[in-house]
Parts: structure tokens; C-alpha cells; sequence
């Protein structure tokens, strides 16, 4: 169907053919006037219930229209068209029907027209009244708009109004109710009610809010017309349209999504998220502004947020940084990368997360303008261009008019009878066109790894992220990727000039989501912008508030003390079912739980080295990083490159349980970020060693291994390893993460099941425990051999008979060796079980191992807590001496009698909750002792500098009490004389 009917403009309404082919009854219901802001074309319809015109925004005379919209009409009225009351069943379903009527229309129009629409409009008139609460149609018309959302989205239905009377009671007055909806950001349907009140002394009808919510159309006229797109919906228009969500929009859907990670039962506080936007001044310093939506004027945007989340609920600070693709396609220059840096140290200063949501087209590469319409050519041959030309010029009077503003250089030359200013440099008279926004983007680039060294960095790339934008979210590690968006340093048709060809056919070849998460450089992908965000809140959730603060523990889902239902088994399973449990293979609808708390582990990187899972998780509320072993093979998939014929995709098989480079690489960046993160670390040992073969080496699997040893010597949290039942942790596996590493954060334990030892039993028994070794078994232990080998000894035998005894012998071994080989890997594999492992770490069962696990993990958070405070009372304390202490003061204030309790993990987690948050009076022993250490700390300093500069120091004691009150001056001479008491002094 063609929309190239004539239809005609809604003017004056007397001498309208759109409005006169209505009747006047009709023409009111449908409410055409309201559309007098635009100019329309009447679209015919199959649906003759159905009113379709294609609207164009009134704008003055020369001015290009920019704002089409469609607006889909329709009463509904009773079947019998006579009944003056319906049910409100009947209210749904025929509006239902109809809301699917409308979408059919307009998407056979939606795909005809030659212009492009946005913010089209439906609206209904229910007809009959209704005996309802109002409510129940905010509920029906919200479930019922989720239901069709992406098909009103796809056709750009961004706004919607239903007309309905209705009767509070039987007998009660009916009431008009106008609903009106709104999704202009795609994430959030806004939902209004009114009702109708006539003004009595002027007879107008007005909107009224009905409710505690005070929609925008409150206390407008009934009449009042459809508003024309402003620059705010053009903008946001010309943001959805690249895939992405307008940069002023992001506050809101961070207000959405933590009402989703609160839950939508929980009641919705206004300042659930509160913020500035984060603005340079004259001079190019950050400061916090208040400003209306849109009023930037560099293509990057800073927000200051504060966010009351479910394990903060006072608030935590975050920093945001977005590119504004609607600002010259989203690009750097030096304004916007002044503004990220800023931006990015203000986190730094305050040790807050991060946050960069990345829409951009790299490093901003500009013309000077000015000149583009000035230059001249001269040309080898004027008559022929082809033959190619000398150089470009400006005319003198173009140069005089040019030349203040100091864009370009040139040379004055004598040319062909005139005088002409050969251009030698074009500098431009706008700052960043040029090789200014690369220094800017290196800038930028040096700080974001700044940023990842010192505070958490979190992107989302939505829509694009091209060059430095590429980089900036590499730096900072935790990269969350929206389905439709693509990470590329180079697009594809600039790579296809290089390559003389047509090879590339769009950016998602070179970095949409299938290469982007199969690499390792985006940790998980999104659908959606709204997705993205909320998987950014769910990730906050696990890390601390700030860089000074502990990560944040909340309340356990599920009861510490409960045990592990699911088992590891010999046969490979799935590790995830080990983490967070599985459906019951056996009972219906029952849940076997694994070993963190219930539906808290959340995966990173999955499609990258499936060898290795890798997230984050609770322990009975506490956060932590996980790290844990495929049991089961998996499959590699290595695509073919369209830059080369020659290459092809490849299906490569790893086996479970052992490292190669890519998870060897991806552990060792797993626990860079959980100890940036300041998370502790669980790890599930189960390698059978690092995969060594050629390839393997040629891609450096020894360095990758070895970046695992230098990420856990660096990790300054407590890393619990642990060896489930039936894994085993041997050879080069053992030793890459073995307690040694790191010994005063690092600690290992094992199931009774698990084995460990240099190498598996069947490799040790091939290099220690030979056919040799098997036959001096067997001659040690078979009274048939050792007899047979006695006869073969006695000196008078006759030939036949060694002959017939060594035969016999050589029968024996074989039917021997079989089963003594086996009594070998049995002896190797009894050096490899727990009890002798013990020396290593301790035994633990694995179906306690949780509640184990916890009070432990308790435990040496707390005491790392202490060990901070005492570290800043006397930085020169060495581990051993705090542990040392603390168990002395453990004694000294539980008594000698309960020494024995300072191995009871609970016991001393109890103990030191007890002594560090008293208050009000209350003595501490942690406090008062660290009080304690803080003053000899201060007194071993002063006396060694009275003892160095005697005359000096006693010169600013004199003048020090001169200048303090006499309670002071007691308290000095009282100190005074404990340094002179003491057996130093």
C-alpha cells in the first residue's frame, strides 16, 4: 500500500476534507483537533474501525521538516453498538484487539512511507461505561504493553492514550478516565491517569491527576494539541536510531534498574539515585552542576551519582562517564578528553568506582572548515586534470581576510601572471581537528590504566566503541557489551581499502559480540542498554563502596550452617552445579544446592577458555571471587579471517581439568580483578597440569602460567584454596597457585577424596616404578616366582630343565604384570591422598566445607581489618608479630584456660566483632592495645630524635609549653618522665 494518498492539512476545521468526511459526532469522539500542530495525510486502511494519518510538524515557511509522526485512532464500542455499559473483561479484550489491529496498520504504513516516523501515537475511546477500580486498568494496560513492547518499540509507538467513563459503583456517577502512556527511552513505560473536570467558571475541561502521582498533563486544557518533537526527542530520536541510549537518559535507567535490583515490591524512594553532572569550567576544572538534559557542548558527559542500593542502602558514590553520540558522532577531541580525564581523577581522588558507557567513533578527525570553499588549484594542464596538479593556493584577498585568524601557512609565489599564496600547512582556527586529539586520547589512555591499577573501572559499549574508545575500555578491564554493538580499532570499509577488496561486510565481523566475548575482552554481553546498566549495579554489588572500605556484607539467603547437597563425582560434571547447585536430577521441582549461597554466583568471560569458570559469588553474604575447573571437554572455535583465502574455521577440542593459554590467561586476569576489586578468592583446584605440547608452548602457555604467580603474589586479600572431592591438583597446577606464593594471605585445604602429588599416579609409576622395579616386586612377594627363581638357581640344572623353568618364569611375569602394575599406581597413588597432604593444608569435608569456609573467610577478614589498624599504629609489626599478638591479647581478655579456642574460627570471629565495634564507653581490648601501640610508637621516635638532636629537641619542648593550657603541660611532663623511667632513656 503506497501512502502517496492526497490527504489534506488540518487547518481551519469548517473547510477541512479531512475533518468533513467525518461525521461532526465522530470527528469529536476521535479528538482530531488535538493534531492541529501538524499537517496530515489521511492513509486508507483495511480496517475500517480504524482512523490512520501520517502527521507532519507545522514549521515556517523554507524550514525542512524533521518531525513525522503516525497517529492510529479508534473507538471501541459495544458489539450491539446500542449497550451503554460493559464489563471490564470486555474493556480488555477488545482492547487488546484492537491495540493489535492498530499495530498491523501501522506497520503495513510504517514500512510504505518514504519518510522516517518516530513518537507515533495510538489512540482508543472506550465508548461504554465500565464498573471498575481505575488501578486495574494501570495493571492490565502495563502487562499488556510489556507483552507487545518490542513490536511498539520496533514500530516507534512511543506514546499511547485510552479514553474510558467509568462507575466506581453500580449506582455511583461515571467518571471520564484518560490513561496516558509514554516510553520515549525505551526502558521505562511511564503510565499517567486523569480524569476530566469542567472549570465552572469558564465550562473548559481540564486534565486532573487521579492518584497520589502528578502526571506532566495535569491542569491542561482537554483540548490541548500533540506537541511537536523538541531538541531533546530529536536528539534522543537520533541516538535510539544508532542503536544506543541518549547520554541524559542514563540517570533515569539507573533509577529503573535499582528498583529492579531492589525489587518492584520494595517502596520506590524519590532519591533512590541522586546526582550532578559533572562540567569544565573557563579554566578546564571539573565542578558540579544542576543543568537541564541536553545542555552540553562537548560530545562527552560526566555525571556525580549517588545510589541507595540494597547492600548500601545510605548510598554509594559512583562516577559516570558517557560518550554523547549525538554530539559529532561521539568522537574525542581535546574537550572531551579533558573532560573523561577530569572526570576519571575526581574518581581517583575519592577512590569511587568508575563507570564509562561507551558510544563513540574514535579520535575526532576534522577540516578546517574555513578554507574549504577558499583553496584554489594549480593545475600541470589546465586544459587536461588528469595530468595532475602542482599545488593548492589562495587568492591575496582570500589570504588577507584568512591570515588573521592564523589557520594556515603559505608561501607567496609568482604563478602563471599572478600572484598566489601556495599552501604550505593548514592549521585550522578550531582546536581539534588534528594530531591534538591523538595526545589527548594517549592522555586518556595513561589514565584509565591508572584508574584500573587504583579504583574499580567498569564500560558498557552500546552502539560502537571505535579506536581510542576501543582502548579506553580494554584499560579498564570489566567490559560489559550490548548484543548490537561492536569494539573495532579500524572500520570495516577502511579495512577494506587497505586490503584492495571487498572483504569485510560490516564492524560486527571484526568486533560484535561473537568476537569481542569468544576473546576474553568483553566479560559478559547484554541485550539491551537497560540490561547493561543493571549488570553494572549487580557487579557494584559485590565490590566495596570505595577503596578505604571492607566489600560489602549483607545478609545470607541461605542458612550458614546448611550442607552441600551437590557432590563433585569421578565422572565430569557440570562446575556450575558445584558452585550454585541444580535442579534435583530425581525429585520434581526440588533444588540440590552447591556450595555458595543460592542464586548469588554470577559468571564472567563463560565464552572465553571454557577450560576455566571464573565470577563472583556470596558465602553466607560475603562477596568473592571464584574461580573454579571444567571437568568436561570443550570445544574452541577459531573463525576463518575473510582477509585470507586460505584460512578456515577450526573446532578445537581441550580437555577438561587441564590449563592451557587462553584459561591460563583468563585466571590470571580473573584474580587481578577481584584483588583490584579488594574481593576475597575461593579457588576449586582441580588441574591435572598446564597443557605443554608445541602449539601450546608456541602460544605461551609457560607465560600465561606464570602471570597466575605474579597476580596471586600481588593479592592482598585471602585466597582459600580448596581441592574438592575426587579433583586433584598436580605438577605445575600445584605449584602456580601452591600457599608459598603468597603465604600470609594464601591458604590450601582438601577433601578427603582429592589427590595431589607431582604427577598422576600412572605417570609416576611410568618413570619410578618400571618393569624392573615390577619384577623385583614380584619376586619379593609371589612364592611361585621367588620358587621358580630359587630353582633357576641351583648350579646343576640341566639345559632342558632352564630352559623349561625360564619359560615358566617368563609365563609368570605376564600374567603377573598386569595386576602388579596396578598394586604400583595404587603404592604412587597412596603418596598423593590428603593424609599426606595434610602438611600442605588441612583436610576438609566437603559436605561442611561451606560452613567451614565461612567462619574461616570471617575470621581473616576481620583480623586483616585489625592488622590494618595495627599496621598504621607501628608500620614496622611483621605478620607473624600481629598474629602473634592478637592471640595474646585473645588470651589475656578470654582467659589462659580458652587458649584452645583460638583455633575455633567462630569462636574468634565472635571475639573480634565483639572488641571492634564496642562503643559508648565500653572498653575494647583491640582498641585500647592499638591506642597502646600508637604511644610507644610515637615515644621509640621521639626519644630517638632527642638522642640525635638533644639541643634542638629540648628548644621545641620549651617552646611547645609555652604554648599549651597546664592540663597539657601535666600531661607532657608525665610523658616526659616515662621516657626518662625507661630503660632506654
Amino acid at each position: 500500500m503506497s501512502l502517496a494518498v492526497k490527504g489534506l492539512t488540518l487547518g481551519a476545521f469548517a473547510e477541512d476534507r479531512i475533518y468533513r468526511h467525518l461525521e461532526p459526532a465522530l470527528a469529536f469522539q476521535l479528538e482530531l483537533n488535538r493534531m492541529r500542530n501538524f499537517d496530515l495525510n489521511a492513509v486508507p486502511c483495511a480496517n475500517h474501525k480504524m482512523h490512520l494519518y501520517l502527521g507532519a510538524a507545522k514549521v515556517a515557511a523554507g524550514i525542512e521538516v524533521t518531525d513525522y509522526r503516525f497517529f492510529v485512532r479508534a473507538i471501541i464500542r459495544h458489539s450491539d453498538l446500542v449497550t451503554k455499559e460493559a464489563s471490564f473483561e470486555y474493556l480488555q479484550n477488545e482492547g487488546e484487539r484492537l491495540l493489535l489491529e492498530a499495530m498491523d496498520e501501522l506497520e503495513v504504513a510504517f514500512n510504505n512511507t518514504s519518510v522516517r516516523t518516530d513518537c507515533n501515537h495510538i489512540f482508543l475511546n472506550f465508548v461504554p461505561t465500565v464498573i471498575m477500580d481505575p488501578s486495574k486498568i494501570e495493571e492490565s494496560v502495563r502487562s499488556m504493553v510489556m507483552r507487545y513492547g518490542s513490536r511498539l518499540w520496533k514500530l516507534r509507538v512511543l506514546q499511547a492514550e485510552v479514553k474510558i467513563n467509568i462507575r466506581l459503583t453500580p449506582t455511583g456517577k461515571a467518571i471520564p478516565i484518560r490513561l496516558f502512556l509514554t516510553n520515549e527511552s525505551g526502558y521505562y513505560l511511564d503510565i499517567s491517569l486523569y480524569k476530566e473536570l469542567t472549570d465552572p467558571s469558564t465550562g473548559t475541561i481540564m486534565f486532573h491527576s487521579y492518584g497520589d502521582k502528578n502526571g506532566q498533563m495535569h491542569g491542561m486544557l482537554i483540548n490541548t494539541p500533540y506537541v511537536t518533537k523538541d531538541l531533546l526527542q530529536s536528539k534522543r530520536f537520533q541516538a535510539q536510531s544508532l542503536g544506543t541510549t541518549y547520554v541524559y537518559d542514563f540517570p533515569e535507567m539507573f533509577k529503573q534498574a535499582l528498583f529492579k535490583l531492589w525489587g518492584y515490591g520494595e517502596p520506590r524512594s524519590s532519591d533512590i539515585v541522586t546526582y550532578t553532572e559533572l562540567v569544565l569550567d573557563s579554566q578546564g576544572q571539573l565542578v558540579q552542576l544542576n543543568r537541564l538534559p541536553g545542555g552540553n557542548e562537548v560530545g562527552m558527559v560526566g555525571f556525580k551519582m549517588k545510589l541507595k542500593t540494597p547492600e548500601y542502602p545510605k548510598g554509594r558514590d559512583i562516577i559516570i562517564i558517557c560518550n554523547d553520540i549525538t554530539y559529532k558522532i561521539g568522537s574525542f577531541g581535546p574537550q572531551e578528553d579533558l573532560l573523561f580525564l577530569r572526570a576519571s581523577e575526581l574518581a581517583r581522588k575519592e577512590g569511587i568506582p568508575r563507570i564509562y558507557i561507551a558510544a563513540n567513533s574514535g579520535a575526532r578527525i576534522g577540516l578546517a572548515e574555513e578554507l574549504r570553499h577558499m583553496f584554489h588549484v594549480a593545475w600541470n594542464d589546465p586544459s587536461d586534470p588528469y595530468k595532475g596538479f602542482k599545488y593548492l593556493y589562495l587568492t591575496p584577498q582570500d589570504y588577507t581576510r584568512i591570515s588573521s585568524m592564523n589557520s594556515v601557512h603559505c608561501e607567496h609565489v609568482e604563478d602563471e601572471g599572478e600572484s598566489r599564496y601556495m599552501v604550505t600547512d593548514i592549521i585550522g582556527k578550531e582546536e581539534g581537528i588534528g594530531v591534538e586529539n591523538l595526545r589527548g586520547s594517549g592522555t586518556i589512555a595513561g589514565e584509565s590504566s591508572l584508574a584500573y591499577d587504583e579504583i574499580v573501572t567498569i564500560s558498557m559499549v552500546t552502539c560502537r566503541a571505535i579506536g581510542i574508545g576501543a582502548y579506553l575500555v580494554r584499560l579498564g578491564q570489566r567490559v560489559i557489551q550490548v548484543e548490537n554493538s561492536h569494539i573495532i580499532l579500524t572500520g570495516a570499509g577502511a579495512l577494506n581499502k587497505v586490503l584492495g577488496r571487498e572483504v569485510y561486510t560490516s564492524n560486527n565481523q571484526l568486533g560484535g559480540v561473537q568476537i569481542m566475548c569468544n576473546n576474553g575482552v568483553s566479560h559478559t554481553m547484554v541485550p539491551d542498554d537497560f540490561e547493561g546498566v543493571y549488570t553494572i549495579l549487580q557487579w557494584l554489588s559485590y565490590m566495596p563502596k570505595d577503596k578505604h572500605s571492607p566489600v560489602p556484607v549483607i545478609s545470607p539467603v541461605d542458612p550458614i550452617d546448611r550442607p552441600i547437597e551437590f557432590t563433585p563425582t569421578k565422572a565430569p560434571y557440570d562446575p556450575r552445579w558445584m558452585l550454585t547447585g541444580r535442579v534435583h536430577p530425581t525429585t520434581k521441582g526440588a533444588w540440590q544446592s552447591g556450595f555458595f549461597d543460592h542464586g548469588s554466583f554470577m559468571e564472567i568471560m563463560q565464552r572465553w577458555a571454557q577450560t576455566v569458570v571464573v565470577g563472583r559469588a556470596r558465602l553466607g553474604g560475603i562477596p568473592l571471587g571464584v574461580i573454579a575447573v571444567e571437568t568436561r571437554s570443550v570445544e574452541m572455535a577459531v573463525p576463518a579471517d575473510p582477509a585470507n583465502p586460505d584460512s578456515e574455521a577450526k573446532i578445537i577440542q581441550q580437555a577438561g581439568q587441564v590449563w592451557f593459554p587462553d584459561s591460563a590467561f583468563k585466571t590470571a586476569q580473573a584474580i587481578k580483578d577481584f584483588n583490584r576489586e579488594k574481593l576475597p578468592l575461593i579457588i576449586f583446584a582441580n588441574w591435572r597440569g598446564f597443557s605443554g605440547g608445541m602449539k601450546d608452548m608456541y602460544d605461551q602457555v609457560l607465560k600465561f602460567g606464570a602471570y597466575i604467580v605474579d597476580s596471586l603474589k600481588e593479592f592482598k586479600q585471602p585466597v582459600l584454596v580448596y581441592i574438592p572431592p575426587f579433583a586433584e591438583l598436580r605438577g605445575g597446577s600445584w605449584v602456580v597457585i601452591d600457599p608459598t606464593i603468597n603465604p600470609n594471605y594464601m591458604e590450601l585445604y582438601a577433601d578427603k577424596d582429592s589427590r595431589g602429588g607431582v604427577l598422576e599416579a600412572e605417570g609416576t609409576v611410568e618413570i619410578r616404578f618400571r618393569r624392573k622395579d615390577l619384577i623385583k616386586s614380584m619376586r619379593r612377594l609371589d612364592k611361585v616366582y621367588a620358587q621358580i627363581v630359587e630353582q633357576l638357581g641351583t648350579p646343576e640344572l640341566a639345559d632342558a630343565e632352564r630352559k623349561n623353568l625360564e619359560k615358566k618364569l617368563k609365563a609368570r611375569e605376564e600374567i603377573l604384570l598386569p595386576i602388579y602394575h596396578q598394586i604400583a599406581v595404587k603404592f604412587a597413588d597412596l603418596h598423593d591422598t590428603p593424609g599426606r597432604m595434610q602438611e600442605k593444608g588441612d583436610i576438609l569435608e566437603w559436605k561442611e566445607a561451606r560452613t567451614f569456609m565461612y567462619w574461616r573467610l570471617r575470621r581473616l577478614l576481620l583480623e586483616e581489618e585489625v592488622k590494618r589498624e595495627i599496621l598504621h599504629a607501628n608500620s614496622e609489626l611483621s605478620d607473624i608479630h600481629i598474629q602473634s599478638m592478637l592471640r595474646r591479647w585473645f588470651m589475656e581478655t578470654e582467659g589462659t584456660v580458652k587458649t584452645y579456642l583460638w583455633d575455633n574460627n567462630q569462636v574468634v570471629v565472635e571475639w573480634l566483632e565483639k572488641h571492634l565495634q564496642e562503643e559508648d564507653g565500653a572498653k575494647s581490648a583491640i582498641r585500647e592495645n592499638i591506642k597502646y601501640l600508637k604511644r610507644d610508637y610515637a615515644l621509640k621516635h621521639i626519644r630517638g630524635l632527642v638522642l640525635a638532636n638533644p639541643d634542638v629537641t629540648m628548644d621545641c619542648i620549651v617552646h611547645m609549653t609555652q604554648q599549651i593550657t597546664p592540663a597539657q603541660r601535666a600531661q607532657l611532663t608525665g610523658l616526659l618522665s616515662t621516657m626518662d623511667n625507661s630503660p632506654s632513656s
